[in-house]
């Protein structure tokens, strides 16, 4: 084995673990976006508040990709007044 198997082996574990990381982080920031939504949806039904968001493919996904921010955003935009379909 030589020095610069060495290395290569040590940057592919390096590289494999910040992907890892990178992964775990988004799917967590996804997971808590489904479930703000969600969660707001019900809470503001449930208190007549008027704000719900309907649950569609576009706030779902906006809601998965951007995590809290992009409920933020969903949730901004509704009262401003701006369809989401």
């Amino acid at each position: 084995m030589s020095f610069g198997s060495a290395i290569l082996g040590i940057l592919l574990i390096v590289g494999a673990v910040l992907i890892l990381r990178f992964l775990k982080n988004v799917l967590v920031n996804a997971v808590l976006g489904v479930i703000a939504l969600i969660v707001i949806n019900l809470g503001s039904q449930a208190a007549n508040l008027g704000l719900t968001i309907p649950l569609t493919a576009v706030t779902v996904v906006v809601s998965a990709v951007l995590g809290l921010a992009g409920v933020g955003i969903l949730i901004l935009l509704k009262v401003l007044g701006v369809s989401i379909q």
